[in-house]
């Protein structure tokens, strides 16, 4: 039997096999080789954030291509669900959508249909393009096994998300319910308070209806004993912080700690 032309998406496959993940949001660098850092630092994959971040289409394809090239998993956060959005990041090499602000079933049917080909969605067909690695082959199988291979991630960080959740991971294409803990406190009434009672009885909320749905559940954690301590709870995928967050931390440790040593010795 020939390989697919449809490269394996090595997340959704270890997801299947029970395995915890770590990825990180990339927000600002744009520069292909930015995923080669990422995955020598062991991440597991990446969400291009098309949502908040400067990226274009050109952009998504080539950071998409270079992330499948060094083994991460590249997911794209659309801006909105539209047609063009969803396809277009698949199209040029995403493996899987991310959909910000989620507020009711119809929208993450919608999406389905958008990201599938018939006969489970509409997307519409190609070959030769990013997501096929600019290979042609058998259009069936190229169908099939893109619908198999796609990864869906709805993201749970509204009121009307959290109050449908159990409807919403129902939707059959659902694969992963990632929690955004900021914009869900601030739904909640408690704006970036993540210790807040209120969050933390939300996020277990989602946890205990995605496990009993057999849902992954995942987080965005821009702390590492916020990631660590959910980790803990269940949540099998974790982005933590993102590649500029990760930098400017490194650099304020690194000031912070050559800079008190070159303080004391100015003294003596």
């Amino acid at each position: 039997m020939s390989q697919s032309i449809i490269p394996p998406n090595k997340l959704k496959r270890a997801l299947k096999e029970g395995k915890n993940l770590i990825g990180t949001m990339l927000v600002e660098i744009r520069q292909p080789a930015v995923m080669q850092f990422l995955a020598n630092a062991g991440f597991d994959f990446v969400l291009i954030d098309n949502e908040h971040g400067p990226f274009n289409l050109e952009t998504i394809a080539e950071l998409s291509r270079a992330a499948k090239f060094v083994g991460l998993t590249p997911i794209v956060r659309v801006p909105d669900i539209t047609y063009t959005y969803v396809t277009q990041a698949l199209d040029s090499g995403a493996q899987g959508v991310m959909i910000p602000r989620i507020t009711n079933v119809q929208q993450v049917k919608d999406v389905i249909q958008m990201m599938k080909y018939p006969p489970a969605g509409k997307r519409g067909t190609v070959l030769g393009r990013g997501h096929t690695e600019f290979k042609s082959g058998s259009l069936a199988e190229m169908m099939a096994t893109a619908n198999e291979e796609s990864l869906l991630v709805v993201q749970i960080e509204t009121k009307q998300a959290l109050d449908t959740i159990e409807e919403i991971i129902s939707v059959p294409g659902v694969d992963v319910a990632f929690i955004g803990p900021t914009d869900l406190s601030v739904a909640l009434g408690v704006p970036g308070a993540m210790n807040d009672p209120t969050l933390i009885a939300a996020i277990e909320k989602i946890i205990g209806v995605c496990r009993r749905h057999k849902i992954v559940t995942a987080i965005q954690a821009n702390d590492l004993d916020f990631g660590i301590s959910w980790a803990k709870k269940g949540v099998r995928m974790v982005s933590f912080n993102s590649e500029a967050g990760l930098m400017m931390k490194a650099g304020k440790d690194a000031v912070a700690a050559i800079g008190g040593v070159a303080k004391a010795f100015s003294k003596t």
